[in-house]
Protein backbone atom coordinates (compact mmCIF):
# COMPACT_ATOMS: atom_id res chain seq x y z
CA UNK A 1 0.00 0.00 0.00
CA UNK A 2 3.13 2.68 0.48
CA UNK A 3 3.28 2.39 -3.62
CA UNK A 4 0.24 4.41 -3.27
CA UNK A 5 0.39 6.48 -0.44
CA UNK A 6 0.63 10.66 -1.00
CA UNK A 7 1.02 9.54 -4.92
CA UNK A 8 -1.44 10.07 -8.35
CA UNK A 9 -3.18 7.18 -8.99
CA UNK A 10 -3.56 6.34 -12.46
CA UNK A 11 -6.78 3.50 -12.87
CA UNK A 12 -6.76 2.47 -15.76
CA UNK A 13 -4.12 2.39 -18.40
CA UNK A 14 -4.30 2.36 -22.20
CA UNK A 15 -4.48 5.12 -24.41
CA UNK A 16 -5.87 7.71 -22.09
CA UNK A 17 -3.94 5.99 -19.10
CA UNK A 18 -0.63 6.37 -20.44
CA UNK A 19 -1.19 10.24 -21.48
CA UNK A 20 -2.03 11.16 -17.80
CA UNK A 21 1.39 9.61 -16.73
CA UNK A 22 3.02 11.65 -19.50
CA UNK A 23 1.62 14.81 -18.42
CA UNK A 24 1.87 14.13 -14.82
CA UNK A 25 5.17 12.88 -14.68
CA UNK A 26 6.12 16.22 -16.80
CA UNK A 27 5.02 17.58 -13.50
CA UNK A 28 7.15 15.22 -11.68
CA UNK A 29 4.36 13.87 -9.61
CA UNK A 30 4.97 10.53 -8.09
CA UNK A 31 2.48 8.42 -9.91
CA UNK A 32 1.28 5.12 -9.79
CA UNK A 33 -0.69 3.10 -12.13
CA UNK A 34 -3.63 0.16 -11.04
CA UNK A 35 -5.39 -1.86 -13.77
CA UNK A 36 -7.78 -4.77 -13.14
CA UNK A 37 -6.49 -6.39 -16.41
CA UNK A 38 -3.30 -8.50 -15.90
CA UNK A 39 -1.82 -7.38 -19.53
CA UNK A 40 -3.26 -4.15 -20.17
CA UNK A 41 -2.81 -2.44 -23.23
CA UNK A 42 0.19 -0.04 -22.86
CA UNK A 43 2.20 -1.82 -20.17
CA UNK A 44 5.29 -2.36 -22.19
CA UNK A 45 5.61 1.15 -23.31
CA UNK A 46 4.95 2.37 -19.63
CA UNK A 47 7.64 0.15 -18.18
CA UNK A 48 9.94 1.14 -21.22
CA UNK A 49 9.32 4.98 -21.00
CA UNK A 50 8.81 5.37 -16.97
CA UNK A 51 10.55 2.19 -15.72
CA UNK A 52 9.84 4.52 -12.08
CA UNK A 53 6.09 4.10 -11.97
CA UNK A 54 4.81 0.83 -10.42
CA UNK A 55 2.06 -0.90 -12.30
CA UNK A 56 -0.30 -2.81 -9.89
CA UNK A 57 -2.91 -5.24 -11.15
CA UNK A 58 -6.36 -6.84 -10.02
CA UNK A 59 -9.40 -6.31 -8.70
CA UNK A 60 -9.52 -2.96 -6.63
CA UNK A 61 -11.14 -3.56 -4.17
CA UNK A 62 -7.04 -4.76 -3.29
CA UNK A 63 -5.91 -1.40 -3.03
CA UNK A 64 -6.34 0.68 -0.48
CA UNK A 65 -6.70 4.32 -2.17
CA UNK A 66 -7.60 6.41 0.58
CA UNK A 67 -3.90 7.39 1.06
CA UNK A 68 -3.76 8.55 -2.58
CA UNK A 69 -3.39 11.94 -2.76
CA UNK A 70 -5.65 12.36 -6.14
CA UNK A 71 -7.21 9.52 -8.39
CA UNK A 72 -6.91 9.88 -12.18
CA UNK A 73 -9.70 7.49 -13.92
CA UNK A 74 -9.93 6.38 -16.98
CA UNK A 75 -13.60 6.67 -18.62
CA UNK A 76 -13.74 3.10 -18.71
CA UNK A 77 -13.70 2.62 -15.35
CA UNK A 78 -16.64 3.59 -13.09
CA UNK A 79 -16.26 6.01 -10.12
CA UNK A 80 -18.69 4.50 -8.40
CA UNK A 81 -16.96 1.56 -8.03
CA UNK A 82 -16.84 0.58 -4.23
CA UNK A 83 -12.88 1.29 -3.62
CA UNK A 84 -12.67 4.76 -5.78
CA UNK A 85 -15.55 5.49 -3.68
CA UNK A 86 -14.86 4.72 -0.29
CA UNK A 87 -11.45 7.57 -1.30
CA UNK A 88 -13.94 9.94 -2.20
CA UNK A 89 -15.39 9.80 0.69
CA UNK A 90 -11.75 9.74 2.85
CA UNK A 91 -11.80 12.99 1.03
CA UNK A 92 -9.41 11.79 -1.75
CA UNK A 93 -9.95 14.19 -5.15
CA UNK A 94 -11.06 12.50 -8.44
CA UNK A 95 -10.32 13.27 -11.64
CA UNK A 96 -10.04 12.55 -14.99
CA UNK A 97 -7.72 13.41 -18.24
CA UNK A 98 -10.06 16.17 -19.08
CA UNK A 99 -10.02 17.57 -15.66
CA UNK A 100 -6.14 17.85 -15.90
CA UNK A 101 -6.14 19.48 -18.97
CA UNK A 102 -8.63 22.32 -18.03
CA UNK A 103 -6.81 23.24 -14.98
CA UNK A 104 -3.58 23.79 -17.20
CA UNK A 105 -5.36 26.07 -20.28
CA UNK A 106 -5.81 29.03 -21.25
CA UNK A 107 -7.17 29.29 -24.70
CA UNK A 108 -11.16 29.17 -25.01
CA UNK A 109 -12.92 25.96 -25.15
CA UNK A 110 -15.78 25.01 -27.63
CA UNK A 111 -17.11 21.57 -25.52
CA UNK A 112 -19.47 18.77 -27.16
CA UNK A 113 -21.21 16.03 -25.89
CA UNK A 114 -24.47 14.09 -26.42
CA UNK A 115 -25.02 10.45 -27.33
CA UNK A 116 -24.76 10.77 -31.00
CA UNK A 117 -22.88 13.14 -33.71
CA UNK A 118 -20.33 14.13 -31.12
CA UNK A 119 -17.66 13.34 -34.16
CA UNK A 120 -19.12 15.07 -36.76
CA UNK A 121 -19.77 18.07 -34.78
CA UNK A 122 -16.46 18.93 -33.33
CA UNK A 123 -14.91 17.69 -37.21
CA UNK A 124 -17.31 20.58 -38.37
CA UNK A 125 -16.23 23.21 -35.43
CA UNK A 126 -12.20 22.80 -36.41
CA UNK A 127 -12.53 22.74 -40.07
CA UNK A 128 -14.80 26.03 -40.24
CA UNK A 129 -12.38 27.47 -37.51
CA UNK A 130 -9.75 26.80 -39.60
CA UNK A 131 -11.26 27.95 -42.41
CA UNK A 132 -12.08 31.39 -40.72
CA UNK A 133 -7.85 31.70 -39.77
CA UNK A 134 -7.76 30.19 -35.88
CA UNK A 135 -5.39 27.62 -35.54
CA UNK A 136 -7.71 24.71 -33.86
CA UNK A 137 -6.60 21.70 -32.43
CA UNK A 138 -9.55 18.93 -32.33
CA UNK A 139 -8.97 16.38 -29.17
CA UNK A 140 -10.57 14.15 -26.44
CA UNK A 141 -13.13 11.27 -27.35
CA UNK A 142 -12.92 11.86 -31.07
CA UNK A 143 -9.16 10.18 -31.12
CA UNK A 144 -6.35 12.36 -29.81
CA UNK A 145 -6.06 12.40 -25.59
CA UNK A 146 -6.49 15.83 -24.11
CA UNK A 147 -3.23 15.35 -22.94
CA UNK A 148 -1.10 14.27 -25.74
CA UNK A 149 -2.42 17.44 -27.30
CA UNK A 150 -1.47 19.62 -24.67
CA UNK A 151 2.01 18.32 -25.61
CA UNK A 152 1.76 18.14 -29.52
CA UNK A 153 -0.34 21.33 -30.50
CA UNK A 154 1.43 24.75 -29.59
CA UNK A 155 0.00 28.40 -30.09
CA UNK A 156 -3.82 26.88 -29.94
CA UNK A 157 -6.01 30.02 -30.47
CA UNK A 158 -9.59 27.53 -29.90
CA UNK A 159 -9.60 24.00 -28.44
CA UNK A 160 -13.01 21.86 -29.66
CA UNK A 161 -13.67 18.82 -27.61
CA UNK A 162 -15.10 15.45 -27.62
CA UNK A 163 -16.34 14.63 -24.59
CA UNK A 164 -17.94 11.59 -23.51
CA UNK A 165 -20.13 11.48 -20.03
CA UNK A 166 -17.77 9.27 -18.58
CA UNK A 167 -15.09 12.02 -18.96
CA UNK A 168 -17.21 14.54 -17.56
CA UNK A 169 -18.37 12.58 -14.61
CA UNK A 170 -14.79 13.30 -13.60
CA UNK A 171 -14.56 17.20 -14.68
CA UNK A 172 -15.40 19.93 -12.37
CA UNK A 173 -13.03 23.02 -14.18
CA UNK A 174 -13.96 23.27 -17.77
CA UNK A 175 -15.77 26.58 -17.74
CA UNK A 176 -16.54 26.49 -21.60
CA UNK A 177 -16.84 29.35 -23.86
CA UNK A 178 -19.40 27.03 -25.81
CA UNK A 179 -21.17 24.24 -24.43
CA UNK A 180 -22.84 21.74 -26.57
CA UNK A 181 -25.45 19.20 -25.77
CA UNK A 182 -26.39 17.77 -28.79
CA UNK A 183 -28.61 14.70 -27.89
CA UNK A 184 -29.74 12.04 -25.13
CA UNK A 185 -31.11 8.44 -26.13
CA UNK A 186 -30.62 5.46 -23.94
CA UNK A 187 -26.46 4.29 -24.18
CA UNK A 188 -23.98 2.91 -21.74
CA UNK A 189 -27.21 1.51 -19.53
CA UNK A 190 -24.88 -1.28 -18.47
CA UNK A 191 -23.14 1.94 -16.37
CA UNK A 192 -26.00 3.95 -15.40
CA UNK A 193 -29.03 3.04 -13.25
CA UNK A 194 -31.51 5.25 -15.21
CA UNK A 195 -31.58 7.21 -18.79
CA UNK A 196 -32.01 10.60 -16.16
CA UNK A 197 -29.13 9.39 -14.52
CA UNK A 198 -26.65 8.84 -17.28
CA UNK A 199 -28.47 12.80 -19.14
CA UNK A 200 -27.44 13.74 -15.54
CA UNK A 201 -23.71 13.68 -16.36
CA UNK A 202 -24.39 14.95 -19.48
CA UNK A 203 -25.34 18.25 -18.05
CA UNK A 204 -21.78 18.69 -16.42
CA UNK A 205 -20.67 20.18 -19.65
CA UNK A 206 -22.54 23.13 -18.58
CA UNK A 207 -20.95 23.85 -15.07
CA UNK A 208 -19.36 27.26 -15.34
CA UNK A 209 -19.99 27.72 -19.21
CA UNK A 210 -20.60 31.20 -20.73
CA UNK A 211 -22.82 30.00 -23.87
CA UNK A 212 -25.45 26.95 -23.59
CA UNK A 213 -26.08 25.16 -26.96
CA UNK A 214 -29.08 22.84 -26.65
CA UNK A 215 -31.36 20.92 -29.17
CA UNK A 216 -35.02 22.21 -28.84
CA UNK A 217 -36.59 19.01 -29.37
CA UNK A 218 -34.47 17.15 -26.53
CA UNK A 219 -35.41 18.41 -23.22
CA UNK A 220 -32.69 16.39 -21.42
CA UNK A 221 -30.26 18.33 -23.25
CA UNK A 222 -31.41 21.97 -22.01
CA UNK A 223 -29.38 22.71 -18.90
CA UNK A 224 -31.27 22.44 -15.67
CA UNK A 225 -28.82 24.81 -13.56
CA UNK A 226 -29.61 28.10 -14.44
CA UNK A 227 -27.25 29.67 -17.21
CA UNK A 228 -27.73 33.82 -18.62
CA UNK A 229 -27.16 32.82 -22.21
CA UNK A 230 -29.46 29.86 -23.63
CA UNK A 231 -29.14 29.10 -27.26
CA UNK A 232 -31.46 26.37 -28.56
CA UNK A 233 -31.40 24.73 -31.96
CA UNK A 234 -33.35 22.65 -34.38
CA UNK A 235 -37.08 22.86 -33.50
CA UNK A 236 -40.20 23.65 -36.32
CA UNK A 237 -41.19 26.65 -38.12
CA UNK A 238 -43.54 27.38 -35.61
CA UNK A 239 -41.02 27.18 -32.21
CA UNK A 240 -36.95 26.70 -33.42
CA UNK A 241 -33.75 28.08 -32.65
CA UNK A 242 -31.75 30.38 -34.52
CA UNK A 243 -30.49 27.94 -36.66
CA UNK A 244 -33.13 24.93 -37.80
CA UNK A 245 -33.92 22.08 -40.87
CA UNK A 246 -37.54 22.53 -42.83
CA UNK A 247 -38.43 21.58 -46.33
CA UNK A 248 -37.54 24.62 -49.39
CA UNK A 249 -38.89 23.42 -52.70
CA UNK A 250 -38.53 19.75 -51.73
CA UNK A 251 -35.12 19.84 -50.49
CA UNK A 252 -33.78 19.95 -46.64
CA UNK A 253 -32.72 23.38 -46.06
CA UNK A 254 -30.69 24.55 -42.98
CA UNK A 255 -32.13 28.52 -41.98
CA UNK A 256 -31.06 31.09 -40.38
CA UNK A 257 -34.41 32.68 -38.79
CA UNK A 258 -36.80 33.25 -41.88
CA UNK A 259 -33.41 33.02 -44.34
CA UNK A 260 -32.16 29.90 -46.03
CA UNK A 261 -28.46 29.40 -45.51
CA UNK A 262 -27.57 25.65 -47.24
CA UNK A 263 -29.36 23.07 -48.79
CA UNK A 264 -28.72 19.48 -48.53
CA UNK A 265 -28.15 19.12 -52.23
CA UNK A 266 -25.04 21.90 -51.35
CA UNK A 267 -23.49 19.15 -48.62
CA UNK A 268 -21.47 16.24 -49.29
CA UNK A 269 -22.37 14.50 -45.74
CA UNK A 270 -25.86 13.22 -46.27
CA UNK A 271 -29.07 12.62 -44.10
CA UNK A 272 -31.48 14.91 -42.58
CA UNK A 273 -29.44 14.16 -39.19
CA UNK A 274 -26.45 15.88 -40.72
CA UNK A 275 -28.35 18.88 -41.69
CA UNK A 276 -29.24 19.14 -37.89
CA UNK A 277 -25.13 18.55 -37.53
CA UNK A 278 -24.98 21.38 -39.63
CA UNK A 279 -27.66 23.85 -37.67
CA UNK A 280 -25.78 23.39 -34.13
CA UNK A 281 -22.40 23.69 -35.92
CA UNK A 282 -23.66 27.11 -36.96
CA UNK A 283 -24.90 28.14 -33.60
CA UNK A 284 -21.86 27.00 -31.34
CA UNK A 285 -19.42 29.28 -34.39
CA UNK A 286 -21.57 31.95 -33.98
CA UNK A 287 -21.76 31.82 -29.61
CA UNK A 288 -17.97 31.68 -29.84
CA UNK A 289 -18.04 35.05 -32.31
CA UNK A 290 -17.70 34.37 -35.48
CA UNK A 291 -19.59 35.38 -38.25
CA UNK A 292 -20.81 31.47 -39.89
CA UNK A 293 -20.73 32.99 -43.23
CA UNK A 294 -17.02 32.67 -43.43
CA UNK A 295 -17.71 28.29 -42.01
CA UNK A 296 -19.96 27.66 -44.67
CA UNK A 297 -17.18 26.50 -47.32
CA UNK A 298 -15.57 24.52 -44.84
CA UNK A 299 -19.25 22.99 -44.11
CA UNK A 300 -20.20 22.15 -47.30
CA UNK A 301 -17.23 20.76 -47.95
CA UNK A 302 -17.13 18.10 -45.47
CA UNK A 303 -16.72 14.65 -46.57
CA UNK A 304 -17.79 12.85 -43.36
CA UNK A 305 -15.97 10.97 -41.05
CA UNK A 306 -15.43 7.41 -41.28
CA UNK A 307 -17.82 5.00 -39.84
CA UNK A 308 -20.53 7.54 -39.64
CA UNK A 309 -23.28 7.26 -42.50
CA UNK A 310 -20.34 6.71 -44.80
CA UNK A 311 -21.00 5.75 -48.21
CA UNK A 312 -19.29 2.77 -49.27
CA UNK A 313 -20.11 1.45 -53.12
CA UNK A 314 -22.67 1.18 -55.29
CA UNK A 315 -23.31 -2.49 -56.52
CA UNK A 316 -24.81 -3.35 -59.39
CA UNK A 317 -27.13 -0.08 -58.26
CA UNK A 318 -27.15 -0.94 -54.82
CA UNK A 319 -25.69 1.80 -52.54
CA UNK A 320 -24.63 0.76 -49.51
CA UNK A 321 -23.36 2.63 -46.23
CA UNK A 322 -21.69 1.80 -43.45
CA UNK A 323 -22.35 3.33 -39.87
CA UNK A 324 -20.65 0.98 -37.85
CA UNK A 325 -19.98 3.93 -35.03
CA UNK A 326 -24.07 3.72 -34.70
CA UNK A 327 -23.19 1.69 -31.34
CA UNK A 328 -26.57 2.86 -29.71
CA UNK A 329 -30.54 3.15 -30.90
CA UNK A 330 -30.66 6.42 -31.29
CA UNK A 331 -27.63 6.90 -33.82
CA UNK A 332 -29.38 3.87 -35.54
CA UNK A 333 -32.86 5.58 -35.50
CA UNK A 334 -31.10 8.38 -36.80
CA UNK A 335 -28.95 6.96 -39.64
CA UNK A 336 -32.66 5.44 -40.58
CA UNK A 337 -34.65 8.07 -41.06
CA UNK A 338 -31.56 10.14 -42.83
CA UNK A 339 -31.22 7.79 -45.56
CA UNK A 340 -34.72 7.12 -46.20
CA UNK A 341 -35.71 10.50 -46.53
CA UNK A 342 -37.53 11.36 -49.93
CA UNK A 343 -36.27 7.88 -50.69
CA UNK A 344 -38.64 6.13 -52.95
CA UNK A 345 -36.30 2.74 -52.74
CA UNK A 346 -36.18 0.17 -50.49
CA UNK A 347 -33.89 0.48 -47.19
CA UNK A 348 -32.34 -2.94 -45.93
CA UNK A 349 -30.68 -2.61 -42.42
CA UNK A 350 -28.33 -4.52 -40.74
CA UNK A 351 -27.99 -4.51 -37.14
CA UNK A 352 -26.70 -6.12 -34.25
CA UNK A 353 -24.36 -6.92 -31.43
CA UNK A 354 -23.45 -5.99 -27.71
CA UNK A 355 -26.83 -4.23 -26.96
CA UNK A 356 -25.48 -2.81 -23.59
CA UNK A 357 -28.78 -3.29 -21.83
CA UNK A 358 -30.45 -0.98 -23.95
CA UNK A 359 -33.72 -0.42 -24.21
CA UNK A 360 -34.11 -1.43 -28.46
CA UNK A 361 -38.08 -0.69 -28.33
CA UNK A 362 -37.68 3.29 -29.92
CA UNK A 363 -36.36 1.55 -32.84
CA UNK A 364 -39.82 -0.08 -33.79
CA UNK A 365 -41.68 3.01 -35.19
CA UNK A 366 -38.02 4.08 -37.66
CA UNK A 367 -37.94 0.64 -38.71
CA UNK A 368 -41.60 0.22 -39.31
CA UNK A 369 -41.87 3.33 -41.20
CA UNK A 370 -38.20 3.40 -43.01
CA UNK A 371 -37.13 -0.65 -43.52
CA UNK A 372 -38.23 -3.08 -45.87
CA UNK A 373 -36.34 -6.02 -44.51
CA UNK A 374 -33.77 -5.97 -41.11
CA UNK A 375 -31.32 -8.47 -41.09
CA UNK A 376 -30.02 -8.99 -37.45
CA UNK A 377 -26.52 -10.83 -36.46
CA UNK A 378 -24.27 -11.18 -33.38
CA UNK A 379 -25.04 -11.71 -30.03
CA UNK A 380 -28.52 -9.67 -29.26
CA UNK A 381 -29.96 -10.02 -32.65
CA UNK A 382 -32.66 -12.14 -31.02
CA UNK A 383 -33.24 -9.39 -28.39
CA UNK A 384 -33.47 -6.83 -31.19
CA UNK A 385 -35.74 -9.57 -33.17
CA UNK A 386 -37.88 -9.21 -30.38
CA UNK A 387 -38.47 -5.65 -29.57
CA UNK A 388 -39.46 -5.33 -33.53
CA UNK A 389 -41.64 -8.23 -33.85
CA UNK A 390 -43.83 -7.85 -36.37
CA UNK A 391 -43.02 -4.10 -37.62
CA UNK A 392 -40.95 -5.35 -40.39
CA UNK A 393 -40.31 -8.63 -42.57
CA UNK A 394 -36.72 -9.93 -40.58
CA UNK A 395 -34.23 -12.23 -41.31
CA UNK A 396 -31.25 -13.35 -38.21
CA UNK A 397 -28.43 -14.75 -38.74
CA UNK A 398 -25.06 -15.47 -36.81
CA UNK A 399 -22.08 -13.51 -38.70
CA UNK A 400 -21.81 -9.55 -40.43
CA UNK A 401 -20.82 -11.72 -43.13
CA UNK A 402 -23.97 -13.66 -43.68
CA UNK A 403 -25.72 -10.58 -43.00
CA UNK A 404 -24.46 -9.05 -46.00
CA UNK A 405 -24.96 -12.02 -48.52
CA UNK A 406 -28.44 -11.81 -46.85
CA UNK A 407 -28.67 -8.53 -48.28
CA UNK A 408 -26.80 -8.88 -51.38
CA UNK A 409 -29.67 -11.29 -52.00
CA UNK A 410 -32.77 -9.16 -51.29
CA UNK A 411 -31.22 -5.73 -52.56
CA UNK A 412 -32.34 -4.33 -55.92
CA UNK A 413 -31.61 -1.88 -58.41
CA UNK A 414 -31.48 1.75 -56.14
CA UNK A 415 -31.91 0.10 -53.01
CA UNK A 416 -30.24 0.93 -49.54
CA UNK A 417 -28.32 -1.08 -47.59
CA UNK A 418 -27.34 0.16 -44.47
CA UNK A 419 -25.22 -1.30 -41.45
CA UNK A 420 -25.88 0.76 -38.14
CA UNK A 421 -26.08 -1.49 -35.75
CA UNK A 422 -27.60 0.01 -32.69
CA UNK A 423 -24.78 -2.32 -30.57
CA UNK A 424 -21.77 -2.11 -29.60
CA UNK A 425 -19.17 -4.72 -31.44
CA UNK A 426 -17.10 -6.44 -29.04
CA UNK A 427 -19.23 -9.69 -29.37
CA UNK A 428 -17.41 -10.34 -32.83
CA UNK A 429 -14.96 -7.08 -33.45
CA UNK A 430 -12.10 -5.47 -31.70
CA UNK A 431 -13.41 -2.29 -32.03
CA UNK A 432 -16.39 -0.62 -34.16
CA UNK A 433 -13.70 0.35 -36.35
CA UNK A 434 -13.19 -2.96 -37.25
CA UNK A 435 -16.77 -4.15 -37.96
CA UNK A 436 -16.73 -1.58 -40.49
CA UNK A 437 -13.58 -2.16 -42.27
CA UNK A 438 -14.77 -5.69 -42.41
CA UNK A 439 -18.37 -4.59 -43.54
CA UNK A 440 -16.62 -2.52 -46.48
CA UNK A 441 -14.37 -5.06 -47.39
CA UNK A 442 -17.10 -7.77 -47.69
CA UNK A 443 -19.38 -5.22 -49.89
CA UNK A 444 -16.05 -4.31 -52.02
CA UNK A 445 -15.44 -8.02 -52.77
CA UNK A 446 -18.27 -8.42 -54.82
CA UNK A 447 -18.00 -4.78 -56.47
Amino acid sequence: MSKLNGKHVVIGLGKTGLSCVRFLKRLECEVAVIDTRSEPPGREELAATFPDVPLLTGALDKYDLTQAQELIVSPGVSIRTKSIAKAQAAGVSVAGDVELFARSVSAPVIAVTGSNGKSTVVSLLGKSLEQAGYDVCVAGNIGLPVLDALSCCENVDVWVLELSSFQLETTHSLRAKVAVNLNVSEDHMDRYDSLDDYAMAKQRIFDGCESAVYWLEDLRTKPVQPLNNLNPYGGNEALHGRFYTKTQQGEETVFDGAKPVVSASELRIKGSHNLLNVAVTLTALVEFGLDYKLALPAVKSFPGLPHRCQWVADVDGVHWYNDSKGTNVGSAIAAIEGLALGKKAQLIWLAGGEGKDADFSPLTQAVSANVSLAVLFGRDAEKLSQSINGSVKTVQVDTLEQAVDVAREHAASDDIVLLSPACASFDQFKDFVDRGNQFMQLVKGAS
